[in-house]
């Protein structure tokens, strides 16, 4: 009854059938006390290939030994196993192996030897010499099923490591936000078998690591537990929480890691939280700029002790460090922390519509008349204040900002029927990322916003602001014309703020453009530069045929002087602040302003008329009679001098000086000191004049930008008046 009799020497047995597995029940008694023993064996013919940095080689006595209670080949000589869930359990040892960097020909070798000492054990067996013939292609296909099974799965975590590479490279070759990016950069890596989260951290002003993006199946659990237990890490040497892996990351400029989390000394602060989640070992890469200064920490997490230390995939994380750098940093520059609790704070909002949207008035610097209205969206506070976009705007990603964007777009337009159907008819200026030229997804919003809200859209422009590049590889010209095609106004926004700007306004033969509000907010410090920035730029935006609003103008100087430079429209804080829809009708009809550009009543104002007569001087100066004629014309400086009471006064002294050498002839050292002289008196004045700074804005390239500090507005719109009434421009 012990014996396989009716079995055949020359029977063809599948090892994992109905014959092996009464062999195996006779034979399996023997090999039991010796398999352990072997596979143990095995374990160590292995790791005498391994050299001194591979992983293996590192890893505590008791994790190896873990490793090695999983192989199955301590259930080799099992004879219930099929095939599949035999070859199962081999595939899953295979990618345990290849954790750790156990190649294929290791294995092979190794199990060469297993081989050898397993066929040695079953010449000991006492079973008979036709059972014995039997079981030895039993053991032999058994085992090398199970190889064939490791090294398939081996192979699998190599493809699917290069899988993740190329996603890495065609994500960063894709324009994004930095929400987006961090979050498709980390999704790509966890993708990786065995990886438990990944996160991206900044330092805050106080040097602690501030999670950005958190992700994997542990991401709320280990966002949470960080914040409770304030084990949050930092970038401080000799602190438990900066000596980790992240802090040195930051310190050093290279990656970091830790081989296993549990019993690692650097990492003793997160003990605890590595065991409850299952983090068993970490890579921490630091985010270089092009100067090699971190400006932030990628952190993965896996579940399987040492898995950074392989060659393979210490070479992954240096690519990544190298690549990831020029990516990131172009995004993070300039972009406020926002944490990973506060992120998600401010995505909850959006969708349960928690925004309200504010106006700015934009008006026309030559009637004085509400020109149009740009909508501006915020974020409700609890207690009544808002979130400004230079706060919230950094945690959106593109699903969000396309959100924002129909939200907005919704109820501006509601907002412009309600104003029309109470007398107040306007037009109304709505934010737009770059990305919506090359996304159709934003002009199907637009589409369906218009059908339902039906108005004249030459009442609606959008505003390209300055953020990022347009992807030119996705056509931006064909999705343009179909914005066109809508009828709506195009506006370039932030005209100054970097040399692409000049070159979109070309490209995309916008209607308006907006100097960016950076130009204008030093005027009180530096009057010469910023006014020339307006006066030249409005020069050339007028020759290219189109309009120009000036933001940022923060003081009736600073209208006065966009009037008299030339530029058509006007915005900032001199003449509204961003008001609800409802307050808007009762500041139109309070609001007055006029502008006499041969009158100022502001130092900037003559300060603008300076530089017009100064460009006419030098533009006549070869023509003696035709200079005469301009400096013998009273000039708006002096009407300013004599309004003010400031003839007996420095600059009045200075301004009289200049006068009679101009008479004298203007290619002299002596008249240019006597004009700068001038200039610097009239700074002074300036100075004097603004008691308080201009109100420099908020300036962030956003889809919506901030203009207030994130109070409720005013219920009582302020009166700006000027003290002439308006007449009609003159060259000076």
């Amino acid at each position: 009854t012990n014996s396989v009799e009716a079995v055949a020497v020359n029977d063809d047995l599948d090892a994992y059938g109905p014959k092996a597995r009464a062999l195996l029940h006779l034979a399996r008694p023997h090999f039991v006390a010796h398999n352990d023993g072997l596979v143990i064996a095995l374990y160590k013919e292995l790791a005498r290939h391994a050299q001194p940095d591979d992983a293996i080689a590192r890893l505590a006595p008791e994790h190896y030994w873990a490793i090695q209670q999983q192989n199955p080949l301590h259930h080799l000589f099992d004879p219930d196993p099929k095939r599949h869930a035999h070859q199962k359990l081999a595939d899953q040892a295979g990618r345990k192996h290849a954790f750790l960097g156990i190649e294929s020909a290791w294995l092979v070798d190794a199990y060469e030897q297993h081989l050898k000492k397993l066929l040695h054990h079953l010449q000991r067996w006492s079973g008979k010499p036709e059972d014995h013939a039997l079981l030895r292609p039993i053991i032999t296909t058994r085992l090398m099923a199970n190889l064939s099974a490791e090294i398939a799965g081996q192979h699998e975590i190599l493809r699917g490591q290069q899988r993740v590479v190329a996603t890495l490279m065609r994500l960063l070759e894709t324009p994004a936000t930095l929400s987006d990016l961090a979050r498709s950069l980390l999704d790509s890596l966890i993708s990786l078998e065995g990886m438990v989260a990944g996160t991206l951290a900044r330092p805050d002003e106080n040097g602690t690591l501030q999670y950005e993006t958190v992700v994997g199946k542990t991401y709320e659990t280990h966002a949470s537990w960080f914040a409770d237990q304030q084990l949050i890490p930092n970038i401080h040497k000799g602190s438990p929480q900066g000596d980790g892996p992240s802090g040195r990351a930051w310190r050093s400029g290279h990656v970091q890691q830790s081989l296993f989390i549990p019993s690692d000394p650097t990492t003793a602060p997160w003990h605890e939280l590595a065991q409850k989640l299952g983090y068993a070992s970490l890579a921490a890469i630091p985010i270089r700029d092009t100067e090699g200064r971190p400006q932030g920490i990628l952190a993965l997490y896996h579940e399987s002790p040492g898995y950074f230390a392989t060659p393979d995939r210490v070479n992954l994380l240096d690519c990544l460090c190298s690549v990831l750098g020029a990516a990131l940093t172009r995004l993070t520059h300039n972009s406020p922390i926002v944490s990973y609790a506060t992120r998600t704070d401010y995505r909850e909002r959006l969708v349960q519509e928690h925004v309200t949207m504010l106006y700015q008035p934009v008006i026309d610097l030559t009637t004085g008349r509400l020109q149009k209205v740009e909508a501006l969206a915020r974020l409700d506070n609890a207690d009544g204040s808002y979130v400004s976009p230079g706060e919230f705007l950094p945690a959106f990603g593109g699903r969000e900002l396309r959100q924002l964007f129909a939200f907005g777009l919704r109820q501006a337009l509601t907002d412009l029927r309600h104003w029309e159907a109470h007398g107040l008819t306007t037009s109304v200026a709505i934010n737009l990322p770059p990305q919506a030229l090359v996304d159709y997804e934003y002009l199907a919003v637009a589409r369906t916003i218009l059908h339902d809200i039906p108005i004249d859209t030459t009442r609606l422009t959008l505003e390209l602001l300055e953020t990022d590049e347009i992807d030119h590889r996705q056509n931006p010209t064909k999705i343009l014309a179909e914005w066109r095609a809508l009828g709506i106004r195009l506006a370039q926004d932030d005209l100054g703020s970097g040399y692409s700007s000049l070159l979109r306004m070309e490209n995309l033969a916008v209607d308006d453009v907006k100097i960016d509000q950076g130009l204008v907010s030093t005027a009180a410090q530096t009057p010469r530069k910023a006014l020339q920035f307006i006066h030249h730029l409005t020069r050339l935006v007028h020759d290219l045929g189109i309009h120009v609003v000036v933001e940022g103008l923060g003081s009736l100087g600073l209208i006065e002087a966009a009037a008299i430079l030339g530029a058509d429209a006007g915005q900032g804080y001199a003449i509204a602040r961003p008001m609800t829809a409802a307050a808007l009708r009762p500041w139109t009809r309070h609001f007055r302003f006029t502008v006499d550009p041969n009158n100022p009543q502001t130092a900037l104002g003559a300060y603008a008329n300076m530089l017009l007569q100064n460009a006419l001087i030098t533009f006549v100066e070869m023509r003696p009679n035709l200079l005469r004629l301009v400096i013998a014309e009273p000039c708006a400086l002096s009407r300013y001098i004599h309004l003010k009471g400031l003839g007996g006064a420095r600059l009045g002294d200075a301004y009289k000086e200049f006068q009679a050498l101009a008479n004298k002839g203007t290619n002299t050292a002596r008249y240019r000191n006597a004009r700068q002289n001038v200039e610097d008196q009239l700074c002074a004045q300036i100075q004097r004049e603004e008691t308080t700074p201009p109100c420099t804005l908020t300036h962030d390239h956003h889809l919506y930008k901030s203009h207030d500090n994130g109070q409720r507005p005013r219920k009582t719109p302020p009166t700006l008046k000027s003290k002439r009434p308006q007449q009609k421009q003159s060259a000076l």
